[in-house]
């Protein structure tokens, strides 16, 4: 027999697993549906409005249903796993503990809090990173394993990273990767100059230029014409690289606090939005 008010718990705190429980899972998938629907919806109208409350509503209503429903229910002879207690709660310890080692080892989500990538990426962007075969697996601040610098993804020029910075490693900043172990980079009058090379620039107007690095085109801006950020020559020693931000007159980058060591990369920028 069902237990009525385990469902009515799940029906108002996780509205698809209380019909789960109940083995009705047809009515499970348009519960879901829905409530996704009603989320959307008050992700809409929570800005206009000031506040939604569609989801909340929509919980109540289906842990008053399931209550009353979990009195009928006969699962009969044949009871499945999943309308046992112990194993409807399996579904998402199981399936958090797979998005938490995804997140751990595979990818992670972030959302851009500073101007300093901008016009790259803005505040209030989010972007995924690849996480594997950079070497430095963690998740929420904390670093569970870490991987002898010789056998991580060497960072190439120009791709954009998600480092720790050297001086407070629990904290994320997203940066370009300029200097590789043993370049010599000069910076001046906007200019980028590697090993005494400079990097094609081409300035396309309102202080906002194209770099190109190989293939991979950034594109950065200059708003501070007494920007203290704007010169300087760096040697990057082994196993060490230069970082920059695309914003170059607001971004606490190499410039600022020197050389990155290659642990403090978590990972590659490979989506945004």
């Amino acid at each position: 027999m069902a237990n009525k008010w385990f469902a009515a718990t799940l029906g108002f705190l996780i509205p698809p697993l209380a019909f789960v429980y109940l083995a009705k899972l047809r009515v499970a998938a348009l519960c879901f549906l829905l409530l996704v629907c009603f989320k959307v919806a008050d992700y809409y109208f929570s800005s206009p409005v000031g506040f939604s409350i569609l989801a909340l509503l929509f919980s109540v209503v289906v842990a008053k249903y399931t209550y009353d429903l979990a009195e009928r229910v006969d699962y009969g002879s044949d009871r499945k796993w999943y309308s046992h207690w112990w194993g409807t709660l399996s579904i998402p310890m199981v399936f958090f503990s797979i998005l938490l080692l995804v997140r751990i080892f595979v990818a992670e989500f972030f959302s851009i809090p500073s101007v300093s990538m901008s016009p790259t990426l803005e505040v209030g962007d989010h972007i995924v990173v690849k996480k594997w075969g950079y070497g430095t697996y963690g998740a929420f601040g904390f670093t569970l394993a870490n991987s002898p610098i010789e056998d991580r993804v060497k960072p190439q020029r120009g791709e954009v990273v998600v480092i720790m910075p050297p001086f407070d490693p629990g904290q994320f900043f997203v940066k370009r990767v300029i200097g590789l172990p043993g370049d010599l980079v000069e910076f001046s009058n906007k200019q980028l100059m590697i090993n005494g090379s400079p990097i094609d620039t081409e300035n396309i107007g309102n202080g906002v230029f194209k770099e190109a690095f190989g293939e991979t085109i950034s594109t950065v801006k200059y708003t501070n014409d007494s920007s203290q950020l704007r010169s300087g020559k760096w040697a990057v020693p082994e196993d060490h690289y230069f970082v920059l931000g695309d914003n170059r007159d607001f971004s606490a980058d190499s410039r600022v606090w020197g050389m990155l060591p290659g642990r403090n990369i978590l990972g590659r920028v490979i989506v945004k939005w």
